[in-house]
């Protein structure tokens, strides 16, 4: 290895000491840069708490005022003795449509029970009668199968026994 001169030294330490500088400078900037990350999260954070907490104070005043509407709101038509008459029979009427839509949804759902169970009994009768249709047709075909082979080994018995006796027959004369 060669020795550096005197200008070459000075020359790599430059070059180092520059090189540091700016490593330095990188890690001051990328220090600077999280606190600001740090900081903006902290008010972001107390940010959202004082949103939350004004929230919470919202819905209490906004309650209290909603409740306070709906008695001026309940008392308004109960001023007079006609004016109450009025109102009983209004809700007299409410209460008998309310009535009348129940009994119309109970029977809708009462009629659309009674379709499915008779849709869901009609098709098990069909399947069984798909089934004991089906198990006719094996039966049959199973009869007839068994009558043609016995026929045929019945036939078949016989030309044999013809065979054998006129066999015998000729042998013997």
């Amino acid at each position: 290895m060669a020795t550096q001169t005197e200008t070459q030294r000075k020359a790599a330490a430059q070059k180092a000491a520059a090189t540091r500088k700016q490593n330095q400078a990188k890690r001051r900037q990328s220090a600077k840069k999280a606190a600001e990350t740090r900081a903006r999260a902290s008010r972001s954070r107390l940010k959202a708490a004082g949103l939350q907490a004004q929230r919470v104070a919202d819905t209490a005043v906004g309650a209290a005022v909603t409740s306070g509407e709906k008695v001026a709101e309940t008392l308004k038509p109960l001023r007079s003795q006609a004016e109450a008459r009025r109102e009983a029979q209004r809700l007299q009427r409410r209460a008998a449509t309310n009535l009348r839509k129940v009994e119309r949804r109970g029977a809708t759902a009462r009629k659309r029970a009674q379709r499915g169970a008779k849709r869901q009994r009609d098709q098990a009768i069909r399947a069984v009668r798909r089934n004991r249709h089906d198990a006719e047709r094996q039966v049959q075909s199973a009869r007839k199968d068994f009558e043609r082979r016995f026929d045929d080994a019945q036939n078949n018995a016989e030309s044999l026994f013809r065979r054998t006796e006129s066999g015998v027959s000729g042998t013997t004369k």
